[in-house]
């Protein structure tokens, strides 16, 4: 069936690469350490490069006709196994759809390709005095439509990608060609939004091709601000505070005591913030609520260069230290998590101990990165020795951990195969009424099968 397939595709005339080696895994911390002890995680069974729609629909419909499986695959910065091949599917390279549409400067929206680049896009906006403002850690690998589909965050916390998308092109597994969103009414009542059935379908629904997205003019005026606290709970107190009675910072990294120490090399919790705004004075007078907050909850202000120190260790020493830790046995893995404000200094204290209690685990390092009025993520590095099975057993006492307080084992990395014997059990009914759907549009179970559901 394989090769009939393929030689559908190739009289097409379209690309079958001949060297797949680069498409061996994504960027998943547990595929990566597998790889690094030598055990074989297998290739696709074939990689295909398109060029355009209409070849993505032809081969939809052809994988439907010969039951191959398709893995859609861009910029391959997943770290939960979504851009996997399963060693049996083939992989579908996006990356030549990369395309800059239509700007609309009045409207303030930009549609374009879903395999180009978030750096790629962000420049070309940044030249015209604009920006997407979505600035993952992935930023430099990862694609818009891989964003969309995972339902993914930037590092700042005004950014999620749900926010900014009004309009999607999608080609669904029977290779029907769909425009979804409200698209220039920005928005309407007219019966549920299912533009948002994709945004986080991980690929089972259908093929992400094209999208329209908010963007905003650049901001000039910028203030940075570090506050030190003597205990991770209280600069939680004060970010509740200060997101609820002013709003989300522009940016805001708040560290525990352990990862203060080992990012900065000091034994408080720090609050490092950067406010945004397009007027001076706005920033003077954020800035002034700020520090007042911070003082009521024993915050003690701290230079603000720390900021670019801790830009500084992120983009470099980090690295350096954590490539460090490979020489010397060791691994790391990051656990994406978000609770509301009443749980999370429990869950956070549970959590760490429990993790800390698992022999081989080296350190836990956690920080808050985004604020919401209800409660705020949790991001935690894992350093622990080379051992996949102790992997599985991080992941599997976060699962118990979170779950126990009404959490989410994932803000933004998604679910891939990582995490998807937890998803029935966070999102219960939802993923039922889900499964209905994903089974009536993909008859044949072609669509990415292994992701985010069995």
């Amino acid at each position: 069936m394989l090769d009939t397939f393929l030689k559908g595709v190739e009289s097409r005339g379209i690309s079958i690469l001949k060297d797949v080696e680069g498409y061996r895994r994504d960027w998943t911390p547990l595929l990566a350490l597998e790889e690094y002890l030598g055990k074989d995680i297998g290739k696709p069974i074939a990689v295909l490069k398109v060029s355009n729609n209409d070849q993505i629909s032809e081969i939809v419909k052809l994988a439907n006709k010969y039951k191959v499986c398709l893995v859609p695959f861009s910029g391959g910065s997943s770290v939960v196994g979504g851009a996997y091949h399963n060693k049996d599917c083939v992989v579908l390279d996006l990356s030549d759809l990369n395309k800059v549409i239509e700007f609309n400067e009045e409207d303030l929206t930009v549609t374009v390709e879903a395999g180009i680049k978030i750096k790629d896009l962000e420049s070309w906006l940044n030249n015209k005095g604009y920006t997407l403002d979505y600035h993952p850690q992935s930023f430099y690998l990862a694609t818009i439509g891989g964003a969309i589909a995972h339902k993914g965050s930037g590092s700042h916390s005004s950014s999620n990608i749900e926010e900014l998308v009004l309009w999607l092109e999608v080609i669904l597994p029977n290779g029907e060609k769909i425009e979804v969103g409200p698209n220039k009414s920005i928005r309407n009542s007219m019966g549920p939004e299912l533009m948002h059935l994709f945004i986080g379908s991980e690929g089972r629904l259908g093929i992400i091709t094209k999208a329209k997205l908010r963007v905003k003019p650049l901001a000039n005026y910028y203030k940075d601000l570090a506050f030190y606290f003597d205990t991770f709970e209280d600069a939680i107190r004060f970010a509740r505070e200060y997101t609820i009675h002013v709003h989300p910072p522009y940016r805001a990294v708040i560290h525990d005591n352990e990862s203060g120490s080992y990012m900065l090399g000091l034994p408080y919790s720090i609050s490092l913030i950067r406010l945004r705004e397009y007027d001076q004075e706005l920033v003077n007078a954020e800035e002034s609520i700020v520090k007042k907050i911070a003082r009521s909850y024993n915050g003690k202000e701290g230079e603000p260069e720390l900021v670019k120190k801790w830009r500084e260790v992120f983009a470099k020493k980090y690295e350096e230290q954590l490539l460090y830790l490979v020489t010397q046995g060791y691994w790391n893995d990051t656990l994406d998590l978000a609770i509301s404000w009443s749980e999370l200094p429990k869950m956070y204290r549970e959590l760490r101990k429990s993790i800390m209690s698992l022999s081989g685990v080296y350190n836990v390092l956690s920080r808050l990165s985004h604020l919401y009025m209800n409660g705020s993520s949790l991001y935690v590095v894992v350093i622990f020795k080379q051992d996949p099975e102790l992997l599985e057993k991080i992941w599997e006492t976060t699962a118990k951990v979170v779950l126990k307080y009404g959490g989410t084992i994932s803000h933004h990395h998604g679910v891939g195969f990582l995490k998807k014997k937890w998803i029935g059990e966070e999102k219960k009914d939802e993923i039922r009424l889900f499964n209905i759907i994903r089974n009536y549009l993909d008859e044949n179970g072609v669509m990415n099968k292994g992701k985010l559901i069995d």
